[in-house]
């Protein structure tokens, strides 16, 4: 019969017999009947081992808490039990998911930090970082625990437990984690816990220095049944219970017939327990040798049913063997018998050590054999149960035994090696003098292993130097005085890490087993609990080393288990604990002022507020005061003058198309009477009617709405000055000024004013509506102007008829496209009514030079000018900033060169050359006084057109050159012969006023107007005009992304209505400076709608304040206009609005988004307004806001460009323009006090003494608009000086501004933080590798734009690594025009997003600026941009900062402001 192999004995080696040996006879103890019903059911553990009872109903064990199949147990152990079982489904349910989660994290956190060792270094002074952890401390002690949002628990506890696993896994203290978790108040992110860590953990601890740093060696596993999985476990303990007592040590019978199963776990496998009923020891005549072995075995079975290491399948709970030094169990004192009698033995002449162990290996190979035949055969011994303490072999036990064990023993292989049941179990090996005991494992190699095979430790080998090919293997015997082969094993990584694994309390035969045993426990820990080396490398193993193998598998999965069952319990305390928090603060009745009513929540929203009623006696009272009005003497006269207009004769058609209709259209020609007469005929006929009305009606401009409040105020009887009163129907109301009372019917107001009306809550009564639902007649005016608000109001007005079936909606104009405007509103009505005029003579630019006989040659001031790179004219050697045209360049560098205009034949040589001579981007100021020359002395002719002329220039710079022409002139200036009014929207409104006036007899009357006389006003005695051609209007410049005040040619429109001001009264004479063939083939026929050629900026903003639903987006509302703009303009504002965060991206306004509504302006400078207002250098932002938004206050004179330069550059202050343009205004401003001086110093340094005025009046308006929208407070003292600086006539006023919002000004640093937010993310950032700049936000190179006073500065020199920018175009380069230096500590604290990832030590800011940071500042950046962000919105909802806000704000401030410290290397 062929011989077995060993490896088809593993299955036997799992399930083998064991035989019980009783003890000697003990006294009976007296058991009470609890005891001794519980004692009957429990069985001793087997071999020492803690454990439950085997798979097949084998004995149990005590101290595991086991049972057998009959056990009664406590019930605080059931009730451990089940919380066991339930900690193990948890496990089991969620575990696979958390270490999912868990693994993802580290991994997030370890790329981060590879990646941050590259990031440039940045810190902050640590005073300031220490006071930022302390507040934010005293912040956390403060504050009080919010309820948890989610009431799922299972989603919680997987949260709390993922969170939990990263923080262990990057290497926190278990006992730190759980005391984060417990302190933090909800919610339990990732991001929570690491800020509490770092901010209550030691600077050594967050960075894993000093005492807390990771030690380089791995905890040494002694024995296999040390914990491989370097956590440190949470066992779960059994509530104690009484002691149990111990049933007789009687053999016990197997009940099914079977021996009891036990399966091999991490620990030893089981060894096979031997017992002799007599002692052969003394039997004298025994050959010395054969005896010594018959002792040596009978003493290993002894020792090893006393106290030998022994297992059972008990969930994990196991007792390692005595440790060295440690007595497990006293020995018994038949040992110590056979221990004399061996030495006995020993000392014999005839005996042999090697005889003798030949002698032991054969009778433990027989005992083994017998022991399995008599398995296999079904007559296996008794089990033996071990008693916890010593067992005595009984005499009287059955001398059977010992043959059986005998025939074991001595089994041998074909070879004479032993092949019983010993040479596969472990035996004990004992120190006769310490009493350490050795378990000592056969792991031999099977026969048939080849050579060439892998063995654990070739396998360890070869993959330690895959690993790392300059570590060290190294093996160490521990053999010492034992005959069981031990060994250490050392690898030292080639970093300095130390890895050892030690035989400490278990052996093999020989050393080459030691150190494949060996060698498996360290290829277990690489390959599964390190993740190193290939997967499955150990089915490459011989089986009694893959046998191994799944015995560490095993140990290390129950250890797991265990472990994971303590974290889960502990995770689900915390939650609990943290729930009856929520659930007690829930029960406590909420502290109120008020009872809700019941059912108060189901409650319908309130109605809409109903049309004004009034009361048969109300209606009747109205229609009584009405006529006495009518009576009146001053009624009357008004009332043949309003007869005699054109439109008188449609009043009856107006009223009743009114009647049938919501909304009519109304094309009237100039001078029907239109914006004053068709107001009164709807508020007269509703008057006499005696039906209640709210009239308003908007305009475009103030002087508008004021000038027609004061005339139809008079037309309806009302003597001057009663606008607004209680005794007039009529008033006006503009912005900073509101003329109107509870007894007003008919007002007239701006297109903002209307607007701001449908913003808020402002309706009569306290309504939640807007002030439009007591409104029953909205009439539009101008609507030809197209601006952008006139627009939008359409949209409102379109939905608004919709909702108010009551409204009564007019739009009118004098050039309105009426079928279009009709087509909008689905079809309605139009009425046209022709106009009131004399024919007006026009004439072109040609004509006038003809006419006045003026001339000029290509010397002159007015001569266009050679491009800079043409040659042959020599330069320049003084210059006049009156003469000088726009700077404006096209792309490629080069001004744009005008053809050769070709005149009719009928003019003269000089004509023609003037008018090709003439650059047609200035002023001709000469032309226009030799006009008036020509007209008021030298052409009797022309005489009577002299008597009131109106002269139309492009903003406020160019009235006030020619009124000081006009003012210098000998004829002119005398006041006794002419008035000069100019007309501006800044004027003051008495200054407007006064133009309405006709002058004495033989005054004649001067008007220098803008285009405001155009349309908004008329002044009936204009009988000359003279229109330069030009004017001002806010136009979205393409390539530099900027909205600009820019001065353009006007369109055929807008020439016709100014002409048409000449014919009012009398024939009229006008005089275009432009050509005719300009006119017939350059001009457009209509101005382009602002909507089409403006920012959307504000209007996206005004959309998401209205009251009133008009779309769900942006872009659907702004596509319902009557000229909707381009989807890609509508993205593009959308896009700034959420940059400068006025808008969230799911176009939400914020507080910031409510006031920039409420400035007119680029949203970027709007926050750089409101941020420099904050942060107290408001002077200065004023400053660079308006010179932004406005011309170059510096001029650079053909001839002279280098002077310029010079002079430029002498202003310059930190490398930055915006501050360069400061210091040049504030120079002037101070030069200012000396007007004889000012001009002088603006020659000699070449700056423009209008443009700098004009920024001067643009400051003192954005300075109005800050006060308007409440975010600056001022006294009523502060407001009527910006009243008296804004609308003075004569002397040129500065506008003063508050101290307490100037405190900063002089800090540069604080000005370039607020530059920094505002602009954002227009920032350039410089290479410090090329020092190349780029786009921050797609990196893009960029250059600096000649212009700039940074033109010739080296990237290096800058000392920062961030410059903003305002405006940047493409031409042969990407040019960046106006620049500055801003600090890294400005954009990590005010701008962006920023990502503190404070496990990698680093942040970064809209994935662009990526700085690597100490953990406690980045904690302490953190906490101080949170709680700056947060005092910014409270400031821009109105609200004033805390006292605890004023402290985190003032260490803000102190950062921003000092001065710039050197980063750390």
């Amino acid at each position: 019969m062929a011989k077995k192999k060993k490896s088809a004995l593993p299955a036997v080696a799992r399930t083998f017999a064991t035989t019980s040996i009783p003890k000697k006879p003990q006294p009976v103890v007296e058991s009470s009947p609890e005891e001794e019903a519980v004692a009957s059911d429990v069985v001793a553990e087997s071999n020492g081992g803690g454990g439950g009872g085997g798979a097949n109903g084998g004995p149990a064990a005590v101290e595991g808490g086991g049972s057998g199949a009959d056990a009664i147990k406590k019930p605080e152990e059931e009730e451990w039990e089940k919380e066991e079982s339930y900690l193990q489904g948890l496990a089991e349910k969620m575990q696979e998911k958390v270490d999912k989660e868990v693994a993802r994290g580290v991994k997030t956190i370890d790329f981060e930090k590879r990646q941050a060792k590259g990031f440039a270094k940045f810190d902050i002074p640590e005073s300031i970082r220490e006071r930022v952890l302390d507040l934010a401390q005293q912040a956390e002690e403060l504050e009080a625990p919010p309820q948890i949002a989610s009431t799922d628990s299972e989603k919680l506890l997987l949260r709390l437990a993922i969170t939990h696993g990263i923080l262990i896994k990057v290497g926190f203290a278990p006992e730190r984690v759980e005391e984060c978790l417990k302190a933090l108040t909800a919610g339990w992110e990732l991001e929570d816990a690491m800020d509490w860590l770092f901010l209550h953990c030691s600077e050594d601890e967050v960075m894993q220095e000093g005492d807390f740093a990771p030690k380089n060696d791995i905890p040494i596993p002694s024995t296999p049944m040390t914990p491989l999985v370097p956590t440190t476990p949470r066992p779960r303990t059994p509530p104690p219970s009484k002691p149990v007592a111990l049933p007789p040590t009687t053999p016990t019978q197997p009940t099914n017939g079977l021996p009891p199963s036990s399966t091999p776990t991490i620990a030893a496998k089981p060894r096979a327990l031997f017992a002799n009923g007599s002692d052969s020891s003394d039997d004298d005549e025994a050959e010395p040798n054969t005896e010594y072995a018959t002792l040596r075995l009978k003493l290993e079975t002894l020792l090893g049913h006393a106290g030998g290491p022994g297992k059972g399948k008990s969930g994990g709970k196991q007792k390692k063997g005595p440790k060295k030094g440690a007595v497990a169990v006293q020995e018994p004192e038949e040992a110590g018998k056979i221990r004399k009698r061996m030495e006995v033995v020993k000392a014999m002449y005839f005996f042999g050590e090697k005889e003798s162990d030949a002698e032991y290996r054969a009778l433990k190979q027989k005992a083994e054999a017998d022991q399995l035949e008599a398995r296999l055969s079904g007559k296996e011994p008794l089990p033996l149960t071990e008693p916890s303490t010593p067992l005595i072999p009984s005499p009287d036990l059955d001398s059977s035994l010992t043959d059986v064990f005998d025939t074991v023993l001595n089994i041998k292989d074909e070879d004479g090696e032993p092949e019983g049941l010993l040479s596969m179990f472990e035996e004990t090996e004992t120190d006769a003098t310490t009493g350490d005991l050795i378990t000592v494992r056969a792991m031999p190699l099977p026969k048939s292993f080849a050579s060439s095979s892998p063995t654990p430790k070739s396998s360890l080998q070869t993959l330690v130097v895959k690993l790392d090919r300059f570590s060290l293997v190294d093996y160490t015997s521990l053999s010492g005085s034992f005959r069981a082969a031990r060994v250490a094993l050392k690898i030292r990584w080639a970093t300095g890490r130390l890895q050892e694994w030690r035989m400490e309390d278990i052996g093999c035969w020989t050393v080459a087993e030691a150190e494949n045993y060996v060698a498996t426990l360290a290829l277990h820990e690489l390959n599964v609990v390190e993740g190193r080396g290939e997967r499955g490398m150990w089915r490459l193993l011989p089986p009694v080393f893959r046998d191994l193998w799944d015995e560490l598998e095993e140990k290390k999965k129950d250890n797991v288990d265990r472990e994971r069952r303590g974290t889960w319990a502990m995770l689900r305390g915390i939650l609990e604990a943290r729930l009856a928090k929520d659930e007690e603060a829930e029960s406590k009745p909420a502290k109120s002022n008020f009872k809700l009513i019941p059912g108060f929540d189901s409650l319908p929203p309130p109605p809409p507020l109903p049309a004004p009623t009034m009361t048969e006696s109300a209606s009747a009272q109205m229609q009584a005061d009405f006529a006495r009005r009518q009576a009146s003497p001053a009624y009357q006269a008004m009332l043949q003058q309003r007869s005699k207009l054109p439109i008188a004769s449609y009043r009856e058609t107006i009223v009743n198309t009114l009647e049938r209709s919501q909304i009519l259209v109304l094309s009237g020609e100039t001078g029907c009477g239109k914006s004053t007469q068709l107001p009164s005929f709807i508020l007269e006929d509703q008057l006499a009617k005696g039906k209640p009305c709210k009239i308003y009606v908007t305009e475009p401009r103030r002087i508008s709405a004021i000038s027609l409040a004061q005339r139809v105020s008079q037309e309806l009887g009302d003597s001057a000055g009663q606008v607004g009163s209680m005794s007039s129907l009529v008033g006006y109301s503009i912005r900073l000024e509101s003329c109107v009372s509870k007894n007003t019917r008919l007002a007239f107001v701006t297109n903002g004013i209307a607007l701001r009306m449908l913003e808020g809550g402002t309706a009569p009564n306290g309504g939640k509506g807007t002030a439009f639902d007591e409104i029953t007649h909205i009439i539009v005016d101008e609507v030809h102007e197209r601006s952008i608000e006139s627009d939008f109001l359409l949209i409102v007005l379109k939905t608004l008829l919709e909702q108010r079936k009551d409204l009564k909606i007019v739009l009118m104009s004098a050039t309105v496209d009426a079928d279009k405007i009709s087509d909008f509103f689905g079809g309605c009505p139009t009425l046209s009514v022709p106009g009131r005029t004399f024919p007006v003579r026009t004439f072109f630019l040609e004509d006038a030079v003809e006419y006045s006989k003026w001339f000029i040659n290509g010397e002159s001031q007015y001569a266009r000018r050679y491009g800079r790179n043409q040659k042959g004219r020599p330069p320049k050697l003084d210059w006049n900033e009156d003469i000088l045209g726009d700077e404006d360049e096209d792309e490629d560098g080069t001004k744009k060169e005008a053809a050769p205009v070709k005149l009719e034949k009928k003019y003269g040589a000089k004509t023609v050359s003037t008018v090709n001579f003439l650059d047609d981007r200035l002023i001709p100021y000469d032309l226009i006084v030799r006009l008036l020359e020509r007209l008021c002395f030298e052409d009797p002719a022309y005489l009577q057109f002299s008597a009131s002329i109106l002269v139309f220039m492009p903003g406020m710079n160019e009235i006030r050159r020619l009124n000081d022409l006009l003012q210098d002139h000998a004829a002119f200036g005398n006041a006794s012969n002419f008035v000069i009014y100019p007309l501006h929207s800044s004027v003051s409104s008495e200054g407007q006023a006064a133009v309405f006036n006709n002058p004495p007899p033989g005054v004649r009357k001067i008007v220098i107007s803008t285009n405001i006389a155009e349309t908004g006003v008329t002044i009936p005695d204009i009988v000359c005009v003279i229109d330069s051609g030009k004017h001002r209007e806010m136009r979205f410049d393409e390539k530099r992304q900027i909205s600009k005040l820019v001065e353009t040619w006007i369109a055929k429109s807008n020439a016709a209505q100014r002409r048409g001001r000449a014919g009012r009264v009398q024939e009229g004479l006008a005089f275009h400076l432009f050509t005719k063939l300009r006119h017939e083939t350059q001009m457009q026929d209509h101005p382009l709608p602002e909507m089409l050629r403006l920012s959307l900026q504000d209007l996206a903003l005004r959309i998401k304040i209205l009251k009133i639903k008009i779309g769900s987006t942006i872009e659907d509302v702004l596509s319902r206009a009557l000229d909707p703009p381009l989807s890609l303009n509508i993205q593009r504002a959308i896009s700034s609005l959420v940059e400068v965060k006025a808008l969230t991206s799911n176009e939400e306004i914020t507080p910031m988004g409510r006031l920039l509504s409420k400035l007119p302006m680029d949203v970027h400078l709007g926050k750089f307004l409101l941020t420099a207002a904050l942060f107290k250098c408001l002077d200065p932002a004023l400053t660079i806001a308006a010179t932004l938004n406005s011309k170059s206050p510096f001029v650079a004179p053909f001839g002279l460009e280098q002077e310029a330069d010079r002079a430029k550059l002498s202003f310059k202050i930190d490398n930055s323009d915006f501050l360069t343009l400061h210091n040049a205004f504030s120079s002037w401003r101070r030069a200012s006090a000396n007007p004889n001086f000012v001009r002088q110093f603006c020659r000699k340094n070449f700056l423009s003494h209008q443009n700098l005025q004009q920024i001067e009046e643009l400051r003192q308006q954005l300075f109005s608009y800050l006060v308007d929208s409440g975010f600056v407070n001022v006294s009523d003292e502060e407001r009527n000086a910006i009243s008296r600086s804004r609308f003075s006539r004569g002397r040129f006023r500065f506008l003063p501004i508050p101290a307490a919002l100037d405190v900063n000004s002089a800090d540069t640093h604080m000005i370039s933080a607020a530059l920094a937010a505002g602009l954002f993310p227009k920032i350039l950032s410089i290479d410090p590798q090329s020092w190349q700049l780029k786009t921050f936000s797609n990196n893009q190179p960029a250059s600096i734009h000649p212009s700039s006073v940074n033109f010739r500065v080296k990237a290096i020199d800058f000392g920062s690594n961030h410059l903003a920018f305002f405006t940047i175009m493409h031409s042969k380069k990407l040019y960046a025009w106006e620049t500055g230096p801003v600090d890294d500590r400005a954009l990590v604290l005010l701008c962006g997003e920023v990502d503190f990832k404070l496990a990698a030590s680093s942040l970064q800011l809209d994935r662009k600026l990526k700085l690597l940071v100490a953990p406690k500042t980045l904690l302490a950046l953190k906490y101080l941009r949170t709680q700056l962000n947060s005092i910014i919105a409270t400031r821009m909802k109105g609200k004033e900062m805390s006292e605890q806000q004023v402290v985190w704000w003032g260490i803000a401030m102190e950062l921003l402001g000092r001065e710039k410290i050197t980063e750390i290397e």
